[in-house]
């Protein structure tokens, strides 16, 4: 069967053969090319089950490091046990994130790539929509990729039926606990810095590396090696940080409240990177503390949920995927 997977990419994807890519009978390492000369962007598309054109298209959005690989045990957990056969998911990498896809440097100025981001973003929006006319598309976006979602549906208005932003970071990331902790790791020379040292990665020992990641599974541990060894998805990925303390500031609370039906939120109890504007957008959001469309997860999951607890995460996606399904006429 996984020799077949490739048969089942959309037109708009290319399969992608990476040397470090596990092999799947469920989902296909896939490669989207951008326009002008922006390049490729890592893809993973899991095919509809009952192998028939998708009824509706799950697209999610990643966080800083955008890696999707770091999301596959959610994807595929959120995949096997949807009760839709007709459903695909296509999650999308950031641009010049992923490891082993090389693009050209210099194609725009460091200081753009925020924007690069999203734009590329709303570029697979387009795709996806003229590729399959009238399809449902649904997102799911982690962190930063909740505030890239927020601009998609600012710039197609209705093109996606329902989001739901996990640990969503959609305003003054700068003046968050974490925020304020490392902002200064993201300036130029820092990440110069950072970034020519990443070959120093690939002399860790294996052994040495699960014991600084004690809590890691070891296809995490992997991910995080292999990009934290590439000079330029570090560069690429601070790059992006450093733009995200500069540029994420007000709440765009027109945005949300234009899809005020379409959002559902996914907060930690302890998410460093929130900061006090949470209280008071969710009291102008949900002032009697009842909106279905607002869960708040057990203090034990991080932020970084997708390392160690994508089960827990993928089983309220699911339920969320139940309540927006629209059953066709």
């Amino acid at each position: 069967m996984a020799h077949l997977l490739p048969l089942l990419l959309p037109s708009f994807l290319q399969p992608l053969w990476l040397p470090y890519a596990e092999t799947s009978s469920t989902y296909i390492n896939a490669k989207f090319t951008h326009r002008g000369s922006l390049g490729d962007s890592h893809a993973l598309w899991w095919p509809p089950r009952n192998g028939a054109r998708p009824e509706q298209i799950l697209l999610f959005v990643p966080g800083n490091p955008g890696l999707v690989d770091f999301y596959i045990p959610f994807l595929s957990a959120v995949y096997a046990n949807s009760s839709s056969a007709g459903i695909a998911i296509l999650a999308h990498g950031l641009l010049d994130h992923t490891p082993g896809i090389e693009n050209a440097p210099s194609r725009y100025p460091a200081d753009d790539i925020l924007t690069i981001q999203v734009e590329t973003s709303i570029e697979i929006l387009d795709t996806i929509t003229n590729t399959y006319p009238g399809v449902r598309v649904v997102t799911v976006a982690h962190s930063l990729g909740t505030w890239i979602n927020l601009r998609m549906m600012k710039a197609r208005p209705g093109a996606i039926t329902s989001s739901f932003l996990l640990f969503p970071t959609l305003s003054n990331l700068a003046n968050t606990p974490k925020g304020r902790l490392v902002w200064r790791l993201f300036s130029p020379l820092p990440r110069r810095i950072l970034s020519s040292l990443a070959f120093l990665v690939d002399y860790i020992p294996d052994l040495v590396l699960a014991q600084l990641l004690p809590l890691w599974p070891e296809h995490q541990r992997l991910v995080m090696r292999r990009f934290a060894s590439s000079s330029s998805c570090v560069n690429a990925s601070i790059a992006t940080a450093h733009a995200e303390m500069k540029e994420i500031l007000d709440l765009d609370l027109e945005s949300v409240e234009a899809n005020r039906n379409r959002l559902w939120f996914y907060y930690g109890e302890t998410d460093h990177w929130v900061g006090e504007e949470k209280t008071s957008f969710l009291k102008a959001f949900d002032p009697n503390g009842q909106s279905a469309q607002i869960l708040h997860g057990p203090s034990e999951v991080p932020h970084e949920f997708c390392i160690n607890h994508s089960d827990l995460l993928a089983k309220d996606c699911i339920q969320w995927l139940e309540m927006v399904h629209i059953p066709k006429p």
